[in-house]
Parts: C-alpha cells; sequence; structure tokens
C-alpha cells in the first residue's frame, strides 16, 4: 500500500462521522491504561477508597437482613462466618470507567455528560453493593451456586445495564407535538 491510498483506505472502513468517536475512544483507552498503570494503580486510589466503600454498603445492606455483620480488612463477615471479600478487581472501577469513557467518546453538552456519569457511576455502586451482599448471602446459604453467579450471573446483570444507560445516553430526544 502507498502512502497516498492510505487515507482513502481509512475513510472506506471508517466513515467521517465515526473516526472522531474512534480516535477519542483509542485516546481515551491510551490516556486511562497510562494514568492507571503508572500513577492511580501504584497509589491505591481511587481503588482502596472505592473497595471500601463497596464494603461499607455490603455490610449495612446485610445488616438490614443479619444481626451479626462484622468486617475486617476487605473481608465481611455474617454471623462470624467470613461470607464476601471485596478486593480491588470486584470495586466497579473497570466498569465506571469503561461506562464514561464511552460517554466520552460521543459529542454531547457538559451538562448531559455530567448528569450521566454521575448516575451511571451510582448505579453501578449501587448495584455492586447488591450483588456483593447477595454473592456474600450465597456463600453462606448455597455455596455451590456463588461461583456461577460471582462470574456470569451478576455480570449478564450489571453489563445490561451499563448498556442499557448507553442506550438511554446515544438516544435522541423525540419531538414532542402540540
Amino acid at each position: 500500500m502507498t502512502e497516498s491510498n492510505t487515507p482513502k483506505t481509512i475513510n472506506k472502513i471508517l466513515p467521517a462521522n465515526i473516526r472522531p468517536i474512534v480516535i477519542r475512544g483509542a485516546l481515551l483507552v491510551l490516556g486511562w491504561t497510562l494514568l492507571y498503570k503508572f500513577v492511580l494503580g501504584p497509589s491505591g486510589i481511587p481503588d482502596n477508597q472505592l473497595s471500601k466503600l463497596v464494603q461499607i454498603g455490603t455490610a449495612e445492606l446485610l445488616s438490614w437482613f443479619y444481626p451479626n455483620i462484622t468486617q475486617l480488612g476487605t473481608v465481611v463477615y455474617i454471623d462470624g462466618v467470613a461470607s464476601v471479600s471485596i478486593g480491588h478487581q470486584c470495586n466497579g472501577l473497570e466498569l465506571a470507567a469503561l461506562y464514561i469513557g464511552f460517554m466520552l467518546c460521543f459529542p454531547s453538552s457538559f451538562k448531559k455528560i455530567l448528569i450521566y456519569s454521575i448516575v451511571g457511576f451510582l448505579a453501578i455502586y449501587v448495584l455492586n453493593v447488591i450483588r456483593c451482599a447477595a454473592l456474600a448471602v450465597m456463600y453462606i446459604n448455597h455455596n455451590d451456586l456463588t461461583d456461577f453467579a460471582h462470574h456470569y450471573a451478576f455480570k449478564l446483570v450489571i453489563y445490561a445495564v451499563v448498556f442499557y444507560g448507553w442506550v438511554l445516553y446515544t438516544k435522541k430526544p423525540s419531538v414532542k407535538h402540540a
């Protein structure tokens, strides 16, 4: 392929209206990866804080149903039995970054991006707390189902909610006729 054919090939592969979205996406992925690998990850920010918030939320939710909920380190105990451990990989940060990053790729107003980012992040957090609490209860009562629920069922639910958020975000407002 010659140098003069390269732009024509790219134009055939990526239509003009899609190109800025793909370029923004690639830059965001690169930027996030570098930021997380060299700054955020080594410092534990925001992983430590988010993992702790998920753990506290999980313990609080479980306390509505069980009288003896305790926490030690990253583990939540139900009646003295270690039921769930909240690791950084389970705190929802990657999913929240993916959700918000997707929205940043599409042209929109700052207000819309901010509202959908906040609501989406809170939805991911709440669903993650419910997920962790459900896993804790399943571990105590139905240990044989815990692995399937953790790796497949809950991910399906959370990704469906995230996808629905993206659909709402990218949907053009309907015009109402008077």
